[in-house]
């Protein structure tokens, strides 16, 4: 079974001609997770709030574990827990109360939501500030409640929708720990992120979606037959030459994507570099190569669409 089906699913806003979700039709793996990957706006919110009973489709069908959301949102609420991209922390209230509550709210027995919320809270390095309210907390400890709330529960499906914005790294990673632990005991897991290397590390499956609709899905050797290329060459404009010209002298060589008014990233074949390199040291600009990476294909799909 599929933690996650949905049959061309659509949903438009009102007072907008513009369709958040045009026909998507996905399927996500029990026990895996799956990232959703956009720009801002390209519907990846709108889909989990549909998936989470928040919201409406205007057309189309979700099941969650075979339920349809529409026919069944008590029970499908039941068995999803959710990070929300615009949730906060009640002020008043500490880490120890945001979880404990929340665990007994769902169902747990006094003892056993105290243990959990201790495990949570020094898993997420919170617990020394378990009883501090929540107003006199960093920004970053804030969204560490959130997960914590969110994945004490030990849901069958968790929706993380941008989970670690704002955190540390080493906060990142604790994070990161823990999603890997709850797929191990079989929890399935949504995930949104702009933090390519945390989808590129955590991910079963990538679904990447633009302007509502899904233009590439698979795993990481799935998408990266989707840019035919070995390296990236990062290449910065000098006042003396501007953005058309550096694409005649380089394009012969791969594929080149404006990244800003000063640079353009050229994907290419490494036996080309030498030549590249000579080029670019004869036109007296600066240069950077790495290997190519979730980032560059995300870039090669989305990015010289809006870009160029």
């Amino acid at each position: 079974m599929f933690a996650i089906e949905s049959f061309n699913v659509s949903k438009v806003y009102k007072n907008s001609n513009k369709k958040a979700l045009d026909n998507i039709s996905l399927q996500v793996g029990e026990g895996k997770i799956s990232t959703l990957l956009g720009r801002n706006g390209a519907g990846k919110t709108t889909f989990i709030r549909i998936c989470s009973t928040q919201m409406l489709p205007t057309s189309g069908k979700i099941l969650i574990f075979g339920d349809d959301v529409l026919k069944y949102p008590e029970k499908i609420r039941q068995r999803i827990s959710i990070v929300p991209q615009e949730g906060r922390p009640l002020r008043a209230l500490t880490p120890w109360d945001h979880i404990y509550n929340w665990l007994k709210i769902h169902g747990e027995k006094k003892d056993i939501a105290a243990n959990k919320t201790t495990d949570m809270l020094n898993r997420l390095d919170l617990y020394s500030a378990k009883d501090v309210p929540a107003l006199n907390l960093s920004g970053g400890m804030k969204q560490k409640i959130l997960v914590g709330m969110a994945m004490a529960t030990e849901s069958p499906l968790l929706f993380l929708d941008e989970p670690t914005i704002g955190l540390d790294p080493v906060s990142r990673r604790q994070v990161w720990s823990i999603i890997k632990d709850w797929k191990n005991k079989g929890v399935t897991i949504v995930l949104t992120t702009h933090y390519m290397d945390e989808a590129e590390i955590l991910s079963d499956s990538i679904f990447i979606i633009h302007e509502g609709k899904v233009i590439s899905k698979g795993n990481m050797n799935d998408l990266r037959g989707t840019l035919n290329y070995q390296i990236r060459i990062d290449i910065h404009i000098s006042k003396t030459l501007n953005v058309f010209e550096l694409k005649n002298l380089v394009d012969s060589f791969g594929k080149t994507i404006n990244m800003s008014s000063d640079s353009i990233r050229l994907f290419t074949f490494e036996h080309n570099l030498r030549e590249i390199s000579e080029i670019m040291v004869r036109s007296n600009l600066s240069f950077s190569v790495a290997p190519i990476t979730l980032d560059d294909i995300f870039v090669n799909l989305v990015g010289d669409k809006d870009m160029t």
